[in-house]
């Protein structure tokens, strides 16, 4: 890919730390280029205790805007000028613009995971029962997203229910809709996995340089035919739940 760089040249970052896993930036860069548009995307690592001086560097440089990843989804909104409700309710940001000197955050993990479901997988979200595993960061605004898309009834499932319990509250804040909360362990998920025809894995279990994962996967079996399941991990490309579920042929989407 040729890089521009000139006068014009607009400056996007992805921060984190560490940013060795990342590949957001590529993937801007590609867009970029695809759409003929004048601008640069960088991986930059921002330790933690350094958000405050960052912002200021991005809105003195003029930066056109910056994508978040691990650690600092939470952490970088006492900095911004403004955050949707939604997002501040969740904790999480993971875009933010600057735009007449403010720092504007939002979180697009739910519109990028559902994107994913509806549009590259032709999954639809009306209509159907989501079981959502795990209640960390990306987990409330995936929820809200399914919700605002048309989602019958959401079920969250964490190792802390208390997690769990505070995405249904969230939810009921900005949406009618039907919602179930418990532990995630072996019986919930084949109880809740026979009524669920999208299931969204939101933990980092299975990921790459993770220890953990899934002990057992073969609550799979029990979900419905057609059922579509989502990790929000991609690296690797599928995880023991999403290999297991691929074998027995339900349509799989990763991160």
């Amino acid at each position: 890919m040729n890089l521009r760089a000139d006068a014009d040249t607009q400056l996007y970052f992805q921060i984190g730390y560490p940013l060795d896993f990342s590949c957001a930036a590529s993937l801007h860069n590609a867009m970029f280029e695809y759409a003929n548009v004048n601008a640069v995307s960088l991986n930059i690592e921002v330790e933690p205790g350094h958000l405050g001086e960052f912002c200021e560097a991005v809105k003195a440089l003029k930066i056109g805007g910056f994508d978040i990843t691990m650690p600092h989804k939470s952490a970088i909104i006492p900095f911004l000028d403004e955050v949707d409700d939604i997002s501040r309710d969740f904790n999480c940001v993971n875009h933010v613009n600057l735009r007449d000197g403010k720092l504007i955050g939002i979180c697009l993990d739910g519109t990028g995971m559902c994107m994913s479901i509806e549009d590259d997988a032709g999954v639809k979200i009306a209509g159907k029962t989501a079981l959502i595993l795990g209640a960390g960061g990306v987990a409330g605004p995936i929820s809200a997203e399914l919700a605002r898309r048309g989602a019958k009834k959401i079920i969250i499932l964490n190792r802390t229910v208390s997690k769990a319990e505070y995405i249904e509250k969230v939810l009921h804040k900005y949406y009618e809709i039907e919602t179930e909360s418990g532990e995630m362990n072996i019986e919930n998920l084949k109880k809740y996995a026979s009524e669920s025809q999208i299931v969204v894995q939101c933990t980092c279990l299975g990921m790459d340089g993770h220890d953990g994962d899934y002990e057992d996967v073969t609550f799979v079996d029990n979900l419905p035919k057609g059922a579509a399941i989502a990790d929000v991990l991609y690296t690797p490309d599928r995880t023991k739940l999403l290999a297991y579920a691929e074998s027995k042929g339900y349509t799989v989407i990763n991160g």
